[in-house]
């Protein structure tokens, strides 16, 4: 076992879709919010748990959306998740077949599944559409149920097929034993990897986590006290007694590498002139702010003599986008209601706003 460059922990070698995700060039084509388990630890947000398609944070109206969102962010493969991506099965495979057709056979695509309903049918169609990795996340915390049987006799009807296979469950703390029982049933049938993911609190999760005694590691973190300790004795374990690569995917990789790195893809293709571009990935500009946003632009273009090519009339925010420096400059110059901001937004499609700072 060794730790990676990325805060995570690996024995053997990294899934060919993680190689991909860690440096930011995955796609996240979330094709549905339905599912058809309902896991104790799931930290979908509540406006996902519907029958709505994202490509990373943008909706899905048509599959237009999911070829410019991969060109922005200069994809080079997409993990297919929701929900269960097989609660819609033709269009799960309509998305995988539109990305390979566009994207080429090289471009890698990977698919999370409870293994419900991956039937025989099902598996064929996502075959033959060009998917080249499968993570299946069966119920192994409900051994006796109904559910978690037919899940297991599903996941060995994959093995009929020519791709990667593998596993990707969370470290709850006190099942380790259960994890164990699931590397050595991958194993046995001839898995190449499973995955273990660090668990953590989200809104929808809180109250079941905490009612089953989980805390946080600590105030500033959503990471679950515990979960990171029993992933790593899973790997110590797993590289003894199996021979499957495993890799340990912790809270600091999805916040501190993955996201950073798909953000900084992005920001070099939607980046305005007049835009920095972070360490972070993140976008940061100046804006003004006033009642009639005309009657502002007109006051900075014929009376401030600033050049139009510096100025970007954003009328869904309504506000006048800018360089920082000649807001920095207009502050003073500028008398009225009018008001300065320095901002910093992610360049997703959403533009969530991370930092705002008055200028005064």
């Amino acid at each position: 076992m060794k730790e990676t460059k990325y805060h995570s922990y690996v024995v053997g070698e990294l899934p060919e879709g993680c190689k991909l995700c860690v440096n930011g060039a995955k796609l996240v084509l979330f094709t549905t919010g339905i599912c058809p388990r309902e896991c104790f630890y799931c930290p979908l947000s509540p406006w996902r748990r519907e029958d709505v398609s994202y490509a990373n944070e943008r909706p899905i109206k048509n599959v237009n959306d999911i070829i410019e969102e991969a060109k922005i962010q200069e994809a080079l493969g997409a993990g297919v998740t929701g929900g269960d991506p097989l609660s819609r099965i033709d269009r799960t495979v309509k998305y995988i077949r539109t990305l390979k057709e566009n994207f080429g056979k090289r471009f890698h695509i990977h698919l999370y599944t409870t293994g419900l309903l991956a039937t025989k049918e099902n598996l064929e169609k996502l075959y033959n559409a060009g998917l080249d990795e499968i993570r299946f996340h069966p119920d192994i915390f409900n051994p006796n149920s109904n559910i978690f049987q037919k899940e297991i006799e599903n996941i060995k009807g994959a093995f009929d097929f020519e791709w990667d296979i593998g596993g990707e469950v969370p470290a709850v703390p006190g099942q380790e034993e259960r994890i164990k029982w699931y590397a050595e049933f991958l194993d046995k049938q001839g898995a190449k990897f499973l995955n273990i993911n660090e668990l953590e609190f989200s809104e929808t999760n809180l109250d079941a986590l905490l009612s089953r005694g989980l805390r946080t590691v600590s105030d500033e973190s959503s990471a679950i006290k515990g979960s990171l300790k029993s992933g790593l004795t899973i790997l110590e374990w797993g590289e003894k007694n199996t021979s499957l690569n495993y890799h340990l995917c912790t809270a600091k990789l999805k916040d501190a590498i993955q996201l950073k790195n798909r953000l900084k893809r992005m920001a070099k293709n939607v980046a305005r002139p007049y835009m920095e571009i972070t360490q972070d990935g993140t976008l940061k500009f100046a804006v003004a702010e006033y009642e009639n946003l005309m009657e502002l632009y007109d006051l900075l273009v014929n009376d401030a003599k600033v050049p139009e090519e510096w100025l970007y009339l954003n009328l869904k925010k309504r506000r006048i986008e800018m360089p920082i420096e000649v807001a920095e400059e207009l502050v003073d110059a500028i008398e009225g209601d009018v008001k300065f901001y320095v901002v910093e937004e992610y360049p997703t499609w959403d533009r969530i706003e991370v930092e705002r700072i008055p200028l005064l």
